[in-house]
């Protein structure tokens, strides 16, 4: 019984050891990710826009010229070669009553510190996305490192292709 009672108590105490060196050990920071909110901006022709899309299956809200955020999408907080993530979005074609679904395993652009994501739909088709604290309205200031080549456009497709309300039956 005496033996027993030794065995249990040393099996606790290094039950208790092993349980205190697991806490203890290092986290990687490039394996943790910090929460960042997440903004869409469309550079899309003017007949075309983005309506809903998402990023590892975060929804972001209707991509236009970055007004909308949501939270959050998850970053390394050490960027990595391979940091990627994976957006889906749909197009509608305002002017030919259509949409299209698209998914794309897109890189995230090299960053200092995980930051606000702003995922560009761009007009040759491809997804660029970037964590920057320069948005779009600032992505071209100095000291951005991201600055924005494509326009964005001031559109109003609702508005400017009335005929899409009889095309919505398409769509549904």
């Amino acid at each position: 019984m005496k033996h027993q009672n030794l065995f249990r108590l040393c099996t606790g105490l290094l039950l208790v050891l092993c349980m205190g060196i697991a806490a203890c050990r290092q986290h990687d920071p490039a394996e943790d990710g910090m929460p960042v909110t997440l903004t869409g901006i469309d550079h899309l022709a003017d007949h075309l826009s983005v309506q809903e899309f998402s990023v590892d299956g975060t929804s972001g809200a209707q991509a236009g010229k970055g007004g909308t955020t949501v939270c959050c999408v998850m970053l390394p907080y050490k960027w990595h070669p391979d940091t990627r993530v994976t957006v889906r979005w749909n197009v509608t074609n305002w002017r030919d009553c259509k949409g299209d679904e698209y998914e794309a395993v897109v890189p995230v652009e090299k960053y200092d510190e995980p930051d606000h994501m702003w995922v560009h739909f761009l007009a040759d088709g491809k997804v660029r996305v970037v964590s920057s604290a320069y948005g779009a309205a600032k992505a071209n200031a100095p000291g951005s490192r991201h600055p924005v080549k494509d326009p964005i456009p001031k559109k109003h497709p609702w508005d400017d292709y009335p005929p899409f309300v009889h095309c919505k039956k398409s769509f549904e």
